[in-house]
């Protein structure tokens, strides 16, 4: 029989691979391209500044974190054997598109950067090709076709209760959530 440690890693890996495996139909084969990337187009004052936003909270650092004594602690508890910066466990939800199976991540993706805009909004080689066009003038260029929108669903892929810092009893709450990271396009908001 499984103990529930095991029974948690299963069911969290399965609930990775299908996200892996969603926003990769969705974002048509695209390929991860780093957040340095994102800032380029998603930094401008007048647009919400999106980079520097998420560069200022928790997700940005979110690596960095498993370096301190709570996430020992916690690492510890949970049964997990290696330091949680090392971890695939803990690295799956602590650091962009990190494998479940051994941590490692694409190219492009520096684990010290945390979990970065494609951790929520997929691999953006797509959109930033779009983007490319759009800039260069081509009017019919739909960049925003070419990325995953965030949803509750997107969130609980690690803020779920197979989450080893998750309070018992408390589910997670988006609306709450999202009013700490919004990073809303104004511009967009009042067409």
């Amino acid at each position: 029989m499984m103990n529930k440690m095991t029974v948690c890693r299963v069911a969290g890996l399965a609930l990775v691979v299908a996200f892996a495996f969603t926003a990769a139909a969705f974002a048509q084969d695209a390929t991860y391209v780093g957040n340095s990337q994102c800032k380029i187009c998603h930094n401008k004052k007048e647009e919400g500044e999106q980079w520097t936003k998420w560069k200022a909270e928790a997700h940005s650092q979110a690596f960095a974190k498993l370096s301190s004594d709570e996430a020992k602690a916690v690492a510890t508890k949970a049964g997990v054997t290696k330091p949680p910066a090392e971890a695939p466990e803990c690295l799956q939800c602590h650091v962009t598109a990190a494998d479940p199976a051994t941590g490692k991540c694409p190219e492009k993706i520096q684990p010290a950067d945390g979990v970065q805009c494609e951790s929520c909004h997929g691999p953006a080689s797509a959109h930033t090709a779009e983007g490319k066009k759009f800039k260069g003038g081509d009017k019919t260029a739909e960049p925003a076709k070419k990325i995953l929108k965030s949803t509750a669903e997107t969130c609980k892929k690690c803020h779920n209760e197979k989450n080893p810092t998750a309070k018992a009893g408390e589910a997670f709450d988006f609306d709450k959530m999202w009013a700490k990271i919004n990073h809303s396009n104004p511009a967009k908001a009042k067409k």
